[in-house]
């Protein structure tokens, strides 16, 4: 069974940017294939959950760790790396409705971004995400500057919601 580490990214990113490339070369270690997932970001994240094998390690990063639970959840693997995931409960569905309409409006046009919206909000105010009930390994990430980030397990020095070159070399030292 190959080993694998899948990389996802933040909402409305996409794995091309240099910020995951890099990450992406930093973790080609010990045997691991790096594979990248490119979530449909106009899509339910409910809806992508992909397969992992046992040894394959998730990368998660802000609603991208929402992905990696949301699969993790599912699919038990060797690990599971939540940097600086978004915590969606304490959103309002007001807010969410509203970021997701803003945020896909100039893509998919004004009526279409008023339906998909109120969609996109609809599926994360249904997540629930409970660390404790995961039964595959985790480790939580956030940065420094970040505000009101819970539960940590480590935090990422002079670094905000960015997946910074410092961020990447922390993750890196969480696979080797």
């Amino acid at each position: 069974m190959k080993k694998n580490i899948y990389i996802i990214p933040g909402l409305g990113e996409h794995c091309d940017l240099l910020r995951y490339q890099k990450l992406g070369k930093a973790l080609k270690i010990n045997g691991y294939k790096v594979n990248y997932v490119n979530p449909d970001w106009y899509k339910p994240l409910s809806e992508q959950i992909f397969l992992v094998n046992k040894k394959d390690i998730i990368v998660g990063f802000s609603f991208g760790a929402i992905l990696a639970y949301l699969t993790a959840k599912k699919y038990p693997c060797k690990k599971v790396i939540f940097a600086s995931i978004s915590p969606i409960d304490t959103f309002s569905f007001k807010s969410l409705e509203r970021d997701f309409r803003k945020d896909v409006a100039g893509k998919v046009g004004k009526k279409r971004a008023k339906t998909l919206g109120t969609e996109l909000a609809k599926d994360i105010k249904k997540i629930k995400v409970s660390l404790n009930t995961l039964t595959t390994p985790y480790v939580t990430l956030v940065g420094e500057l970040e505000k009101g980030m819970d539960p940590v397990d480590c935090i990422v020095p002079k670094t905000g919601h960015k997946m910074t070159d410092t961020y990447i070399q922390y993750i890196k030292g969480l696979i080797s």
